[in-house]
């Protein structure tokens, strides 16, 4: 896969997973192509958590020490996630009558991360990046939905079951990533709490 098909994977998801899945593309194309859109994803979400740097109406602000040091550390864990999150999904799959496919869950996990991590690319945008973000992440949720039978050959019957587990299992995942990342740039780089307005 080339970072140009991510284009496809929003507009024509159907006609680009049967290229994807109809090529014989190598583990390292579909790393490069992770690797990429994660570092674009990354480098975008720094750029805008400078530009709205303060949250909760303002009454929060994030010091450029704590914005460098959180993204640094997500973007790692997002770049190692390339690596163990397919394996995971591999391994799961004999338990629901699937095939324990290494390459084909990456194609799998690539795919259907795609819209999630441009969604939180957008994230700090305020109110539009929320709904950029939950929008992402629900279509990603769609596209795994849509093509996993295929990917990891599981049956009709138990696909509802893979799903719920490989989709818990995710935001398992993401959830202690984004706590790492904010956790250690806390330490490294208190939040400054400060109000902004008439006080009442």
């Amino acid at each position: 896969m080339k970072i140009s098909n991510a284009k496809d994977v929003l507009l024509s998801q159907n006609a680009e997973w049967t290229r994807v899945m109809s090529e014989e593309n190598d583990k390292q194309s579909l790393l490069r192509y992770g690797m990429v859109l994660i570092t674009i994803a990354y480098a975008l979400l720094f750029v805008l958590s400078l530009l709205f740097s303060s949250g909760m109406g303002g009454f929060v602000a994030f010091s450029t020490t704590y914005i460098i040091t959180t993204v640094v550390i997500q973007f790692a864990l997002g770049i190692a996630s390339l690596y163990f999150i397919p394996t995971i999904l591999a391994a799961l799959a004999p338990s629901f009558g699937g095939k324990n496919d290494s390459l084909n869950a990456l194609k799998l996990f690539v795919f259907a991360a795609t819209p999630s991590w441009i969604g939180m690319a957008l994230s700090r945008v305020p109110i539009l990046g929320i709904l950029a973000a939950i929008a992402g992440g629900i279509f990603a949720i769609y596209l795994f939905w849509q093509h996993v039978a295929e990917a990891m050959t599981i049956p009709a019957d138990k696909k509802v079951g893979y799903v719920i587990v490989s989709v818990v299992v995710l935001a398992v995942i993401f959830f202690v990533i984004g706590a790492i990342g904010a956790g250690i740039a806390a330490m490294v780089s208190p939040v400054s709490v400060y109000h902004i307005g008439p006080t009442f």
